[in-house]
C-alpha cells in the first residue's frame, strides 16, 4: 500500500545493517568515531539551526523549488512503502534529466532494495518498474531482494545507456558480502550483467572475499563501459579498503590490481586491497579522474583517533606513487588528512575541472561535538592554500574549512560542485530532539557564501515533528539542487522516503 503524503522538506538517514555483524572478533571504534561513521543508524533530533524552510517557500537561492513534485506542498516529495521503515541511500541523474534514487525497506523483518525513478516534476516515472505493482510498489518503483537476510544499498549510478548500477551488501548468517546489481532502462534486472553461473539470477553479482564482513560505499560507471566499486572488508582483525573494477558484463576485470593486494593479503582477480597500517581503513566515496585514475576516500581508525585519507590508485590498479609523497605515515599514493585535533571522517569526494580534489566530511571534537568539514588537495596530494587561506574558519590551516551551524551537532553526507568552483555541502543538524536536514555553500575561497541559505548562510530544513536527514544530493541541470533522504514527520515516527529541490540562482 502507498501513501504519498506532503511533507515540508526532505531528509535521509542511511543505517548500517544492524544484522552485519562487522564488531566480531575485533576491538570496537572510539565511540565517538563510530557514531559518525555509522551515520543515520539512529535517530537524533534537530532544532533548525539556520533559517527554516517552510511548505510553499517563495522562489529564491536556498528555498524550495514550487515546480516539483506535483500534488505536494511546492519542493516536496515523500513516498511511503508501507508499514515499515523506508530510507534513501543515494541518488543520480539521468541524461534526460530523471532522477534516480536507492535506498532500503523494511519489508516484513527484512531489508529490501529501493529503486525509484521520477520525472523532472518529481512524479514518479511509471515507465520504471511497471509492473501494475505486483511487487507491492507502485509504477516507477523497483523493489529487489536477494535472498534470505538483508539488502542494504549505498550508491547508484546510472550508465550512459540509461542502465543503474547499485552497490551494497548482503547480510546473512550475521555476516555481509558485497553486491552489485545493474537494472535495464525499463527497470528490470539486466540479463546481459552477471551472467556467471553462480546460482545468482542474472543482474547481480554478489562476492566474498573472506570470513569477515564486506561492505561497499561507493559505485561510478567509465565511459568505457567498465565499473568501478569501493568499499572495505574485514581482513583478520582490521578492516582493509577495497577496489575492484568490473567489465560491462559485471565479470571482474583481471587486469585491474596486478597483485590484488597488499601485503600478502589476496584478493580475487579485478580487486584491490589496501592496508594503510594498524587499525581500520574504511572507503566511503569514490570519484574518477579524466585519465581513468581512481580516487578513494576514506577514513583511518587507529587507537589514537580517526584521520581522512585520500587513496589515487592508477588505472591498472596500482597506488599513485606520485600523490601524496609528504610524510605524514601514509604511502605514497596515499594522503592522511586530520586539520587539527579530533576526529575525521569522509563522506563524499569530487574532481574539479581544474583536477583539484575536494573532500567532504565530520569532524568530532574531544567534547563530541560534531562539525562540517572541507578539504581540498591540488592534483598530487597537498593541501590548497587557496582554500580557507589564511586562519580558516574553525581554527584550521589553510587547504581546510570547518563549520559549526549552530548549537548541537553537524554531520557531512553529500557534496556538489558548481561550475564557477562553488562547494555545496549537503547532511543533517542535530539539537535537542528533532534533526533537520542542513545544506552550506562554499566559494571557491572556501568562506561560506553571503547570497545563500539568509543570515547565517546555511540551509536547514525542518519538515515538522519528527526526524528529517539527507544523505545523496545532485545537481539537476542549471542552478537547482536535489537532496534525498527520510523524515519521520508524521505520527508513528516511520520514516519516509523524501525529495526536495532547492533553486540556488
Amino acid at each position: 500500500m502507498v501513501d504519498g503524503r506532503t511533507i515540508i522538506g526532505c531528509s535521509d538517514a542511511v543505517a548500517e545493517s544492524p544484522a552485519a555483524g562487522r564488531g566480531a572478533g575485533r576491538r570496537p571504534l572510539h565511540v565517538l568515531v563510530r557514531r559518525v561513521l555509522l551515520a543515520g543508524a539512529s535517530a537524533a533530533a534537530l532544532v533548525s539551526a539556520g533559517p527554516s524552510v517552510p511548505a510553499r517557500a517563495q522562489q529564491g537561492q536556498g528555498s524550495l523549488d514550487v515546480r516539483c513534485g506535483v500534488g505536494t506542498a511546492g519542493g516536496t516529495v515523500s513516498i511511503s512503502l508501507g508499514e515499515g521503515n523506508a530510507m534513501a541511500a543515494a541518488i543520480a541523474r539521468t541524461a534526460d534529466g530523471k532522477l534516480v534514487v536507492v535506498g532500503n525497506h523494511d519489508a516484513g523483518g527484512s531489508q529490501h532494495v529501493v529503486v525509484f525513478r521520477y520525472g523532472p516534476d518529481g512524479t514518479l516515472d511509471g515507465a520504471f518498474g511497471a509492473d501494475g505493482g505486483a511487487d507491492g510498489t507502485p509504477d516507477g518503483v523497483v523493489d529487489v531482494s536477494l535472498g534470505a537476510g538483508d539488502d542494504v544499498a549505498t550508491a547508484v549510478a546510472v550508465q550512459p545507456d540509461g542502465k543503474i548500477l547499485v552497490a551494497g551488501h548482503h547480510v546473512e548468517r550475521a555476516s555481509s558480502d558485497i553486491f552489485l546489481l545493474r537494472l535495464d532502462a525499463a527497470g528490470a534486472p539486466d540479463a546481459g550483467f552477471g551472467t556467471a553461473g553462480d546460482g545468482l539470477p542474472d543482474g547481480v553479482f554478489i562476492v566474498s572475499l573472506g570470513d569477515g564482513d564486506d561492505v561497499l560505499r561507493g559505485v561510478v560507471a567509465a565511459a568505457d563501459g567498465t565499473i568501478v566499486v569501493a568499499g572495505d572488508s574485514m581482513r583478520g582483525e582490521n578492516a582493509d579498503i577495497v577496489v575492484a573494477r568490473f567489465a560491462p558484463d559485471g565479470t571482474p576485470d583481471a587486469s585491474f590490481g596486478a597483485n590484488g593486494g597488499a601485503k600478502g593479503k589476496s584478493m580475487p582477480d579485478g580487486f584491490v586491497s589496501i592496508d594503510l597500517a594498524a587499525g581500520d581503513d574504511r572507503a566511503d566515496a569514490l570519484a574518477l579522474a579524466p585519465d581513468g585514475s581512481i580516487l578513494v576516500a576514506g577514513s583511518h581508525v587507529a587507537d589514537d583517533g580517526a584521520d581522512i585519507v585520500v587513496v589515487r590508485l592508477t588505472a591498472s590498479g596500482v597506488l599513485d606513487a606520485g600523490f601524496g609523497k609528504a610524510q605524514d605515515g601514509m604511502p605514497d599514493g596515499v594522503v592522511a588528512v586530520s586539520p587539527g585535533d579530533g576526529d575525521y571522517t569522509a563522506s563524499a569526494i569530487a574532481i574539479a575541472s581544474d583536477g583539484k580534489i575536494v573532500v567532504a566530511g565530520t569532524s568530532v571534537a574531544r567534547d563530541g561535538s560534531t562539525n562540517f568539514v572541507v578539504a581540498r588537495l591540488n592534483a598530487d596530494g597537498t593541501p590548497d592554500a587557496g582554500l580557507g587561506a589564511g586562519e580558516g574558519p574553525g581554527g584550521t590551516p589553510d587547504g581546510f574549512v570547518a563549520t559549526s551551524l549552530g548549537d548541537g551537532d553537524d554531520v557531512a553526507t553529500a557534496l556538489a560542485l558548481q561550475a564557477e568552483g562553488a562547494i555545496l555541502v549537503g547532511g543533517y543538524h542535530q539539537d535537542g530532539d528533532s534533526t533537520s536536514m542542513a545544506v552550506a555553500r562554499y566559494t571557491a575561497s572556501g568562506t561560506l557564501d553571503a547570497a545563500f541559505g539568509g543570515a547565517r548562510s546555511v540551509l536547514n530544513v525542518s519538515l515538522g515533528d519528527g526526524d528529517d536527514k539527507a544523505n545523496g544530493m545532485v545537481l539537476d541541470g542549471d542552478g537547482l539542487l536535489v537532496l534525498a533522504g527520510s523524515t519521520t514527520a508524521h505520527a508513528g515516527g516511520r520514516s519516509d522516503i523524501a525529495l526536495v529541490r532547492l533553486p540556488l540562482d
